[in-house]
């Protein structure tokens, strides 16, 4: 077992925006990073976030910008590749509709996973 405390959060997924929605206090227990890498496991039906504090060439990196940070409860992420990933992973998906995933923070690592098997519809 780990010696440190993970948490639980949830984000959201736009499938017809092609928008992520991850909550500001996310970001804060992952260190604030000036970037972030979004993932996709088909193996392990997962996905995930990780901080990281460069650019990374050929990789799915997202600059996190200080504006993102005061504005909401929120920051937008929009990835057509992250998206249509998702959607290839996971059979059914309807592209009109948003989603909601669970997952957990790890500190330590600066990542939170998402299980694709908590996928839910939001209803609007």
């Amino acid at each position: 077992m780990s010696e440190y405390p993970s948490l639980t959060t949830t984000m959201s997924v736009d499938l017809k925006k092609f928008r992520i929605r991850i909550y500001k206090t996310v970001i804060h227990q992952i260190g604030d990073p000036k970037y972030i890498q979004l993932l996709v496991n088909p193996d392990e039906m997962a996905v995930a976030i990780r901080s990281v504090e460069h650019e990374l060439s050929g990789d799915q990196t997202h600059r996190v910008s200080e504006r993102q940070l005061r504005a909401d409860n929120s920051v937008e992420i929009y990835s057509r590749p992250f998206i249509s990933k998702l959607c290839e992973v996971v059979s059914g998906l309807n592209v009109g509709y948003s989603y909601r995933l669970s997952g957990v923070v790890i500190p330590a690592e600066k990542t939170v996973v998402f299980s694709l098997k908590t996928l839910q519809i939001i209803e609007s």
